[in-house]
């Protein structure tokens, strides 16, 4: 991976004309992929054999991540300014990472609308002020490139509050825009704030469909559940306003007409002392089984209210009941309550995952219906000699819900991604071995491990360190600060693991170099698709 330098400039928009040459070629019939099944599963009996079928080259198509605006209050702050709910400036950066090339025009980090570039010093630039590059939306960021193969494309945005109301360590990753986000964490209760944000840096207007659930079922959100997303452009929804007082949340978020980013900023606050500040990120979609990585606990209590807590939803018709697997240091935990959680349709349920020894978690979740899920981690601060107020502060991070692919052997089941690290941190990596069975028997049995491949990439964009690590399957392994420090500087994590291995998944956690109670959980970026060949067959559409 070599140094580059990027010229200002618009990007150029790659394979339209192939894409559109290709569909006029095959315009004179239908178009489809091979292994096309009739209605009921039985193969038609009159489609043509494999042989008719040809491989044509797609090219990848430009891609965009959206990343995340810098964390803000709503409102202007007015009144005492010893009561403020911003007595300091929120400090933002920007890190984002290209690794292992990328095809015709390099990365470029856009507004939203794309009229403005920036140069991307080397295949990744880290602490770029976003306040400096402007433009229309002033934060919002478009990092551009067009994937080759094994493209990792990894960008972080994070804002940093010491005190106020938005105090706390404020992260979210770029992330290709889609059709569908979950979000599962948040809330509206009293105290609380949910800002919901949907950019569109597509060249259409998008319409989004919202639908939002509570601890007791769907919320009905009237008129509010239709937003329109101008192109290059991003709106912003007060979920208070429009879903007030829900101490638990989970949003679906569905685009026609284009693809959206999708994101949500919560803070909140216990009378007047700040209480936690991120964002909640899109998850995995509705499954069987999902994971949550980066638990941590302090060794909680049970009826701790500051323990970490697992939201779970089924947004389908049926109940069901899930079944959790908690991976920690020493191998699988029982806890209590989480051998059978009844869900109702409809319903966010909560389980306290207080009475957890001090360490790091993933949690596994297996159900009968589909499911969405997340968790939320507290971190005690001290409050301010000055403070008027002398109780300690917190901060809250919330952890995304992760896909597991399957049974080890399948190529599915990997954990290989990245994640950008902005300045001013330090950072660990947890990584959990999932077990292929994970019944309250089984689990204890589980044997085997998988060696993960840890790559750190310094300023240089070159790789600056090489790390493996084994993970025990039904393990949690942690690697600290003090040993990733060693290694050398890295402003980008990223993680490979053979695919007939058994499954891992794994986490960054974020902590303010100088306030360790301010921090943040990322779950990795996966490779972005580069070229490839796609099967297609003539099939006579006439009569």
């Amino acid at each position: 991976m070599k140094r580059k330098n990027l010229t200002a400039g618009s990007a150029v928009r790659r394979a339209a004309a192939a894409v559109g040459a290709l569909l006029c070629a095959l315009a004179v019939g239908a178009l489809a992929t091979t292994g096309t099944a009739a209605p009921g599963g039985a193969a038609s009996d009159a489609a043509p054999a494999v042989d008719d079928a040809r491989s044509v080259p797609v090219a990848a198509t430009e891609t965009g991540l959206v990343c995340p605006t810098p964390a803000q209050l709503e409102q202007p702050d007015v009144g005492d300014d010893a009561f403020s709910a911003a007595p300091v400036a929120t400090t933002t950066s920007l890190t984002a990472a290209v690794l292992d090339g990328a095809t015709g025009e390099e990365p470029a980090v856009t507004t939203l609308d794309g009229e403005q570039e920036a140069e991307l010093t080397g295949p990744l630039e880290q602490g770029a002020d976003a306040a400096v590059l402007g433009g229309r939306l002033p934060g919002a960021r478009v990092l551009r490139l067009t994937p080759s193969a094994a493209t990792y494309a990894a960008g972080t945005v994070a804002s940093v509050t010491t005190e106020g109301d938005l105090r706390g360590l404020v992260a979210g990753p770029c992330v290709e825009p889609a059709v569908e986000h979950w979000l599962v964490g948040g809330s509206t209760s009293v105290g609380s704030s949910g800002r919901l944000v949907l950019q569109n840096p597509g060249r259409t207007a998008a319409t989004v469909t919202l639908q939002a659930w509570g601890a007791s079922g769907p919320v009905v959100l009237g008129s509010q559940s239709l937003v329109v997303v101008p192109s290059g452009e991003q709106v912003v929804t007060m979920l208070e306003a429009v879903a007030p007082d829900q101490g638990r949340l989970a949003l679906h978020v569905t685009a026609e007409g284009g693809r959206v980013g999708a994101y949500m900023q919560h803070h909140r606050i216990d009378g007047l002392v700040p209480a936690g500040a991120d964002l909640v990120v899109s998850g995995a979609a509705p499954s069987a089984t999902t994971a949550v990585s980066g638990v941590t606990s302090t060794g909680e209590t049970v009826d701790d209210p500051h323990a970490p807590r697992l939201d779970v939803l089924t947004p389908g018709t049926r109940a069901g009941t899930a079944r959790l697997a908690v991976l920690g240091p020493d191998g699988p935990v029982r806890l209590r309550g989480g051998e059978e959680l009844p869900l109702e349709p409809g319903q966010v349920t909560t389980l306290p995952l207080g009475g957890l020894p001090a360490g790091s978690y993933t949690v596994v979740v297996d159900a009968d219906v589909p499911v969405v899920a997340g968790a939320a981690v507290d971190r005690k601060g001290t409050a301010a000699d000055d403070a008027v107020i002398d109780d300690d502060p917190y901060d809250r991070a919330w952890l995304a819900g992760q896909a597991v692919a399957g049974k080890a052997g399948t190529e599915q089941g990997t954990a290989d991604g990245a994640v950008a690290v902005p300045e001013d941190v330090v950072y660990g990596v947890t990584l959990s071995g999932v077990p292929d069975e994970r019944g309250p028997d089984e689990i204890e049995d589980a044997t085997g491990s998988t060696e993960v491949t840890l790559r750190g990439v310094g300023p240089d964009g070159e790789v600056a360190w090489t790390h493996p690590v084994d993970v025990p399957v039904g393990q949690t392994v942690e690697v600290g600060w003090s040993e990733l420090e060693e290694l050398g500087e890295a402003v980008a994590v990223v993680a490979e693991q053979p695919a007939d291995q058994p499954e891992v998944v794994w986490s960054l956690r974020l902590v303010q170099a100088d306030d360790a109670s301010l921090f943040s959980v990322l779950a990795p970026t996966p490779p972005l698709a580069a070229d490839g060949d796609v099967r297609v067959r003539r099939v006579d559409a006439a009569g």
